[in-house]
């Protein structure tokens, strides 16, 4: 019994430095990795990759890429399948839970890469359903310009004072302001209007 407790000891003594010198390199890979998706590529695209389900065959924790406290981490959530998750920041996860999961950040990555051809792919559909309104829009846009008719639209009537008029005396001067943009026909029918409207001198006497 002595004998086989001195050989775990020793083992023990043997091993925990690997353990120790394994954690600390997943540490920098994930560290590595995080400046890479974030820093450098600039990505805010949500991935995951299921770790372990329960009995139903829901997951229950999961490997992500995913935004805590507002910043794209790698992390890892765990939940009941149901409405219950709890996501902390890898690097803040035990010991344990960070060797199970570590062997699974290859896959997150192509994940992640999965998830950007996506948003890609529905970036490019966006902008051409963004082209086609547009160009219908100016389309419609041109066609009610050149197409408004206003045949009976109401207009502004002024009867002004005439420069040179003496007290007591007013000639009239009428100036018609329609309300709306008229046709060049419409405009040619206004001032014949004006002109069949315009007093002569010897009016009103």
């Amino acid at each position: 019994m002595m004998s086989d407790l001195r050989q775990a000891v020793n083992k023990l003594r043997a091993l925990s430095p690997q353990l120790n010198s394994a954690v600390g390199e997943a540490d920098r890979v994930v560290a590595l990795v995080e400046r890479f998706l974030g820093h450098e590529c600039h990505l805010g695209v949500e991935a995951e990759v299921p770790l372990k389900y329960n009995e139903k065959g829901k997951p229950v924790t999961l490997l992500r890429y995913v935004a805590v406290s507002g910043v794209f981490r790698i992390a890892l959530t765990n939940t009941d399948g149901e409405t219950r998750f709890v996501t902390r920041p890898w690097i803040d996860c035990d010991r344990d839970e960070k060797l199970v999961s570590f062997s699974a950040l290859p896959k997150l990555l192509i994940a992640v890469a999965k998830g950007v051809e996506q948003q890609i792919a529905s970036t490019n559909t966006t902008a051409t359903t963004v082209s086609q309104i547009l160009a219908a829009l100016g389309m419609a846009s041109q066609s009610h310009e050149s197409g408004i008719e206003f045949d009976g639209e109401p207009e502004l009537t002024l009867l002004l004072r005439q420069p040179g008029d003496e007290e007591g005396e007013v000639t009239p001067k009428i100036v018609v302001f329609p309300t709306a943009p008229r046709e060049p026909e419409q405009v040619g029918q206004i001032k014949h209007r004006r002109k069949e409207a315009k007093p002569s001198a010897g009016a009103g006497t």
